[in-house]
């Protein structure tokens, strides 16, 4: 396999990133210690998780090499998340927006404002697309673009005049498109893109539908409808009868609810800006309604409304679309991996073109420690060898640290390494 040397069991790292074309051999082995050694401790930075000085200073000029960009760093991660997805009845395409806070780094070039203007924050802005199965494990990134803003958002009279392709929210149509194209020679798989409230826009839609891109999403507008007698979604669902009752998990509430579950089909209008511009389109949808009619004291009665395009024809259907949206949490671990494990906010490489690049490689690091957690939560008592090379196992067993409360190498367990990897923040060089 390229990259491994002397017959040695090459590290995740090496074979995520096996198929990287910078067209300079030196900066391929480069990027795969870089990863390596970050990957091994992820929230050290790049000073600390490198080996030794001389490394630290070829990891610096790595990123700041024109030959290196975040689009190169990416793109072998996400044939590998590709391949991975082929294997998959159904895979939901999870996308999210995140933000990357860098005020306090005051050298750093390039940053734009990422929050109101009186508290001035600057820092760079992060949309995403996880992959993950119905059941929860996380197969890859599929799409990752980050930028910096140039100014502050438009009032909203200004942006209901700006084009779509102009605004911000366009990132998610364009992401739309990304893992539309990428997933069609999934013959036997079904991508669904899955978003909150956000992605509750009407040129998505006719996007989707022009694409045959199947979507579940919340809403966030109470959409015009093509209806006899009803002209507004919301007014419609109240009129439809419940089809069941649904119990589900709240985390972050610490309580389960009991939801009332409504389905319809629909046909909704464009909005009335799009109308003005003489825009016709409608658009053919199922939506589920989910509310709680009875919630506990100090807590707002749950209630979500969904669209999807695709058919929703008894209740175990819809129940199974409310899990798939359930999954949009896995995209906010994910990002919450990115700024709390993998610590990229503490990133100090001063200018915002080094940094994109930078969180390229952590963007694909935190996936593989968000792949770890997961499998070591699913079978914990599984082998540590599903997840770990047997280099990587020897070299956590002999950790001076974790000598005497590690298992042997060969009986060592996904969870048990899984902690150790999460104990290196503290490994010394020493105990190297």
């Amino acid at each position: 396999m390229k990259g491994a040397q002397g017959g040695v069991d090459a590290g995740w790292a090496t074979r995520e990133f096996e198929r990287i074309e910078l067209n300079d051999g030196r900066l391929e082995r480069r990027l795969w210690r870089i990863a390596e050694e970050l990957s091994r401790q992820p929230a050290y930075p790049i000073n600390q998780a490198s080996e030794d000085a001389a490394a630290t200073k070829a990891a610096y000029r790595f990123f700041d090499n024109e030959k290196v960009t975040a689009a190169k760093i990416f793109s072998t991660h996400r044939e590998r998340t590709v391949q991975r997805m082929r294997d998959e009845p159904v895979v939901l395409a999870i996308q999210d927006t995140t933000f990357l806070n860098f005020t306090g780094h005051r050298k750093t070039r390039g940053l734009g404002p990422i929050g109101e203007s009186k508290r001035n924050a600057q820092g760079l802005i992060v949309h995403s697309c996880l992959a993950v199965t119905p059941y929860g494990l996380p197969l890859g990134v599929i799409s990752h673009a980050c930028w910096a803003r140039t100014g502050y958002r438009e009032s909203d009279n200004v942006q209901e005049e700006i084009p779509i392709e102009e605004k911000e929210s366009y990132r998610w149509i364009e992401t739309l498109r990304e893992t539309t194209k990428l997933s069609v020679s999934h013959a036997n798989s079904m991508v669904v893109t899955v978003a909150d409230r956000e992605s509750d826009i009407y040129e998505f839609l006719l996007e989707a539908q022009a694409m045959n891109a199947k979507y579940v999403i919340r809403a966030c507008h109470d959409r015009h409808l093509h209806h006899a007698e009803y002209d507004r979604l919301q007014e419609y669902l109240r009129s439809v009868e419940a089809a069941g009752v649904v119990e589900i998990d709240v985390p972050t509430q610490n309580r389960r609810a009991s939801l009332e579950l409504r389905f319809v089909p629909v046909t909704l209008r464009p909005p009335e800006r799009m109308t003005r511009s003489k825009t016709k389109w409608h658009v053919p949808c199922w939506v589920i309604h989910v509310c709680e009619t009875v919630a506990p004291a100090g807590s707002d009665p749950l209630s979500w409304t969904l669209l999807t395009n695709i058919p929703v024809t008894s209740l175990e259907q819809a129940i199974e679309r409310l899990g798939w949206y359930r999954r949009r949490w896995s995209i906010e671990e994910y990002h919450k991996i990115l700024k709390s494990g993998c610590t990229v906010e503490d990133c100090r490489l001063q200018t915002a073109e080094r940094l994109t690049k930078y969180i390229a490689l952590i963007a694909v690091i935190g996936w593989r420690i968000f792949w770890m957690v997961h499998v070591s939560r699913a079978d914990p008592s599984a082998p540590a060898e599903i997840a770990l090379t047997k280099v990587e196992i020897r070299t956590l067993c002999s950790l001076q640290r974790f000598k005497s409360k590690l298992a042997p190498e060969k009986s060592l367990t996904i969870k048990q390494a899984i902690i150790a990897v999460a104990c290196l923040g503290g490994v010394s060089q020493q105990e190297k």
